[in-house]
């Protein structure tokens, strides 16, 4: 019996693999990921589209960040924002935008100008919330929006210090 499911399940791993191989929509068998660490300009999320608000890289992020101008927003929920976030950075968690009318809150939240340059984040590649967030802004008419896509996960692997609650610092 042990020996029939070992031979179906060979037979079934070698069909999907020749259909795989032959097929228009074939899936790569080791995929091509950029790491991190490697600073090679933006990350850019597969669901990204046209139109959307420029990425930028951690190059330019630091650089904006040094400078002092740009305002950092957090698109995560207010803990992860408390146990780890690009210091002097404002919280705007996506997942909690109140109903009813956004343009009203951001202006309210964000106390800038709708052309003052902000850098929108979260936590990293896995998290899509700063794409979110930054196309929700731009269309309440916010015309200098960036997304750093590398997020505070970057942010962190390239040295620069988290800002941290001290409930998060156990």
């Amino acid at each position: 019996m042990v020996r029939q499911a070992i031979i179906l399940l060979l037979l079934a791993v070698v069909l999907a693999l020749a259909v795989n191989a032959v097929s228009p929509n074939s899936i790569p068998y080791v995929g091509k990921w950029r790491e991190l660490s490697s600073g090679e300009g933006p990350v850019i999320p597969p669901e990204a589209e046209e139109g959307d608000p420029p990425f930028i890289g951690i190059e330019v992020a630091r650089m904006e960040h040094d400078q002092g101008e740009a305002l950092f927003v957090d698109a995560r929920e207010p803990m992860e924002f408390a146990c780890g976030t690009i210091p002097g950075s404002i919280n705007v968690p996506f997942d909690y935008l109140p109903p009813g009318d956004l343009g009203q809150y951001f202006d309210s939240t964000l106390g800038v100008p709708k052309d003052h340059p902000i850098i929108i984040f979260c936590s990293g590649e896995e998290c899509d919330l700063s794409l979110h967030l930054a196309r929700n802004m731009q269309a309440f008419g916010y015309t200098n929006v960036e997304i750093f896509f590398g997020g505070s996960r970057e942010w962190a692997e390239f040295g620069e210090p988290l800002e941290r609650s001290p409930e998060c610092e156990q």
